[in-house]
């Protein structure tokens, strides 16, 4: 967190030196904004046979899961976005209406996970059975061993953001807008992940099903494979709300803090398969500086 702090003081203050070469040109520097939020969205649909071309090399085999089922093969990922921009409009002595259109140019950060795999199985083995010598209840003993393979493929993805806005009246403490924005950009340092579970217990259980877990033991052995990186491009529409945090002293009207929702279409080449489409969501939470 402190990182991210660091990097959004030193970004705006370069945004702030760019706002003063601006001035005389068509678009003019309006604003800077730093969002830090969150990444949700659903993996695409895949295959072992994709895992088996994006990690060659692994230990594991199709044969490993015989008898496994398959689950949670439509994965919701999330993660961590970062994001800041420049907020331009058109230089205009006009009143302002009460819709105000706005340009945002900035670059962003999120990662996410393309492709996931989960396969699983449980065996259980009764151990042993207590009768009570009193009310003649029975208590069942059962061993249970549970083994899991999680299969992932990860992207982080740097972009370049650019979308318009419309927003309601801006000399409002509270404004509403939305819009339409592509960003562009490439996945870094892609990698896919194939971990190896197993959990093993002692489970006591009557027939009223109240029971308990006890010897508990979890080992994990995990495998990991860098990847090629990739193009990465998005069609989001940004949606959000604006509140001023100064209401009469003019040093805090210039700052604003604003949530914002970014629905979208997103495609991603992965070279070892080929391009991917999914649909994502971003909700992040934000600080805004009028210049």
């Amino acid at each position: 967190m402190k990182k991210i702090l660091l990097s959004a003081t030193i970004s705006l203050f370069g945004l702030g030196l760019t706002a003063q070469v601006a001035e005389n040109s068509v678009l003019q520097v309006k604003s800077a904004n730093v969002q830090i939020g969150f990444y949700s969205g659903n993996s695409a649909v895949s295959n072992l046979s994709d895992f088996q071309k994006l990690a060659p090399n692994s230990t594991f085999q199709e044969l490993d899961i015989v008898g496994f089922r398959a689950q949670n093969s439509f994965y919701g990922s999330s993660g961590q976005t970062f994001s800041v921009n420049l907020v331009f409009d058109k230089p205009t002595s006009e009143t302002l209406s009460r819709l105000n259109t706005e340009f945002r140019f900035g670059v962003s950060y999120q990662q996410a996970d393309i492709f996931y795999l989960s396969y699983g199985k449980t065996n259980r083995y009764r151990v042993d059975t207590l009768t009570s010598s009193r009310s003649g209840e029975q208590t069942f003993i059962d061993s249970v061993y549970s083994q899991d393979y999680n299969l992932s493929y990860t992207q982080r993805h740097v972009m370049v953001d650019a979308d318009v806005v419309i927003s309601t009246n801006p000399n409002k403490r509270w404004k509403f807008y939305g819009g339409v924005g592509l960003s562009l950009g490439l996945s870094v340092a892609p990698y896919t992940t194939i971990s190896y579970d197993t959990r093993s217990n002692v489970e006591e259980q009557d027939r009223s099903n109240n029971g308990f877990n006890s010897d508990f033991e979890y080992e994990n052995t995990e495998e990991r494979f860098r990847n090629d990186g990739g193009f990465f491009g998005r069609v989001y529409l940004p949606i959000g709300v604006d509140f001023r945090v100064g209401k009469r002293k003019e040093s805090l009207k210039k700052y604003h803090l604003f949530s914002e929702s970014r629905p979208s279409l997103t495609f991603q080449s992965v070279p070892e398969l080929n391009m991917i489409s999914t649909t994502a969501n971003v909700t992040s939470f934000g600080l805004r500086y009028d210049f």
